[in-house]
């Protein structure tokens, strides 16, 4: 357990600040997700970046199928009532299970083994890149490989996929990561807040 989660709190404050956290990570992929802000602004993607921050914060193991239970409906919403394509909508969907397992659990990974300090944050870094890479895989590599679109899939024509769309999503990861860790910071020296900790 980190230092920035020591303080002991009561199953009240804990499970409200649980609620609260996993209501602005819905809120954000709400606006993000289904692109409904394009026309006036862009937003790069959340998705990855919020199981990573609920898996760092949120307690309770029910916050992962609920935000995975989200995108879900976010997506069915979007394909089915606001015209978006249904592309993406294959039997390879259900790897973005194992492609948002794995920055879950790097999030509750650099809870228990690293914590939020500016002196920690490159090792947070270079988790968050690892995990987005292992995701990446789980999920491009998992649409190229079971979507149907591609027939005569191979690792070499799934190579400049990677190097393709990748970089857009690990800057958007980091992007969205940081002003989460940004936050955290800010809020920790400023209101001398800490996390509500109980036992994982």
């Amino acid at each position: 357990m980190t230092a920035l989660l020591t303080q002991s709190a009561p199953r009240p404050a804990i499970r409200r600040f649980d609620a609260i956290l996993f209501a602005v990570l819905a809120t954000v992929m709400l606006a993000t997700r289904p692109h409904s802000l394009s026309e006036y602004i862009h937003l790069p993607e959340t998705s990855l970046a919020s199981f990573l921050v609920a898996g760092f914060y949120i307690r309770s193991h029910l916050a992962f199928p609920a935000l995975f239970a989200l995108g879900f409906a976010i997506d069915v919403v979007t394909i089915n009532l606001m015209g978006g394509s249904d592309f993406c909508f294959t039997a390879a969907y259900w790897m973005l299970l194992p492609a948002y397992g794995v920055m879950w659990m790097a999030g509750r990974f650099g809870a228990a083994r690293i914590g939020i300090t500016p002196a920690r944050l490159p090792a947070l870094i270079a988790i968050l890149c690892g995990a987005a890479l292992i995701s990446n895989a789980f999920s491009s590599g998992g649409f190229y490989a079971l979507s149907g679109h591609f027939p005569d899939a191979t690792i070499a024509g799934w190579l400049p996929r990677l190097e393709r769309y990748f970089p857009g999503t690990l800057i958007a990861t980091l992007s969205w990561a940081g002003i989460a860790a940004v936050a955290h910071i800010m809020a920790e020296r400023l209101a001398g807040w800490t996390v509500p900790d109980s036992s994982r």
